[in-house]
This record gives C-alpha cells, sequence and structure tokens, in this order.
C-alpha cells in the first residue's frame, strides 16, 4: 500500500476513534447524564483544525488526480468534494453549539443532539465511501505500475493527537482517550470502527 493511501486510511481510523468518542458524549446528552463539554469542544476542534483543514484538502488533490487517471470515479470523486464541504459546515455548526452550550448560552438539548448525530453519521458514511471506492482504486493503479501520481506525500498530513508528539492544545483530549480506553487506542487498527 502506498504511503499516502496507508496515512489514508489510518487518518479514518482515527477519526473514527474521536467520532466514537463524539458519539458517547451525545449519548450522555440523549440520557441527560453528565457529559465533558470541554472534551467535545477538543474533539471538534481537531475534527476541524485536522480533518478539515489538513486531511480533506490532500484528499481533494489525491481524488483529483485519481479522477483523472480513472474517469470512472468521475461522479463520485466529485460528490466527495461536495461532501468534504458539507462535513465542513456541519461540523462547524455542531461545534458552535457545543461553545454556546460551554458558555452558558441557552441551547435546545434536542438541536445539539440532531446536529451531532447528523455530524457523526455524515462523516462516517462519508469515510466509508471513500475506503470501500476511491482508495481501493487508487490503490489497484498504483500497485499495477500504472505510475499514478497522486499529488501529496504522506509525510505533508501530520496529526496533532494521533502523530509522534501530541499538540499542546489537544493533551486534554489525548489524556481523556487514555482514561476512557487505555492505551490500546493508539494501536493501528486494520478497519474502520
Amino acid at each position: 500500500m502506498s504511503d499516502l493511501i496507508s496515512k489514508i486510511h489510518q487518518d479514518h481510523i482515527n477519526m473514527a476513534r474521536i467520532l466514537k468518542l463524539i458519539s458517547s458524549e451525545i449519548d450522555a446528552l440523549v440520557a441527560e447524564e453528565p457529559r465533558d463539554l470541554e472534551v467535545l469542544d477538543d474533539a471538534m476542534r481537531y475534527m476541524i483544525n485536522y480533518a478539515d483543514k489538513l486531511h480533506h484538502p490532500k484528499e481533494d488533490i489525491m481524488f483529483r488526480r485519481l479522477q483523472e487517471a480513472a474517469p470512472e470515479t468521475r461522479e463520485l470523486v466529485d460528490e466527495i468534494f461536495n461532501e468534504h464541504q458539507d462535513i465542513t459546515t456541519k461540523g462547524s455548526e455542531f461545534h458552535e453549539l457545543v461553545l454556546a452550550v460551554e458558555y452558558g448560552d441557552f441551547v435546545l438539548r434536542k438541536d445539539i443532539i440532531a446536529k451531532g448525530k447528523d455530524y457523526v453519521q455524515t462523516l462516517y458514511s462519508h469515510m466509508r465511501k471513500e475506503e470501500e471506492n476511491l482508495l481501493r482504486t487508487a490503490q489497484k493503479l498504483t500497485e499495477s505500475g500504472g505510475g499514478l501520481d497522486l499529488g501529496v506525500e504522506a509525510s505533508e498530513l501530520i496529526d496533532p493527537l494521533f502523530g509522534e508528539g501530541i499538540r499542546k492544545e489537544y493533551q486534554n483530549l489525548y489524556e481523556h482517550i487514555l482514561n476512557q480506553y487505555g492505551d490500546d487506542w493508539r494501536h493501528p487498527a486494520h478497519r474502520l470502527v
């Protein structure tokens, strides 16, 4: 597997882990149990600052190259590009509600739950499409010696939470994950969870 495709795949696994954490916080809201808004805020900042601002733009470059090499992917790649914009909007809207609650503003619980669930489901569905279709096609083309240049180096995707070093602004999120899931969360998984 190419380094870039492997890195994108690992990013998806890591994002699925964060989505699981977000889902558990939403479930706590549904059950009217205590929840950790700071952790939810940190998780959404990670998703916005890494997934939306770095991961998705790199995918856009890679998938545009794939679209040129494999014209049969044209429609799906265009759909993925639109989803990247939609995910960014949904993530920002959900994060704004989380911040509003964190700052003591009045937010209907049903609104934050609905926005959160929609965001999580949209991103899970989106990653599955990429994994099952576009990444598989890209892998086949790179392995077949077709000379597919993906246009991005894996080293350009430095993950501030799951990478070699944890950035300071994600320390609280990192510690929460360690406390919640133990050290196993850092070990690579082989599929989306």
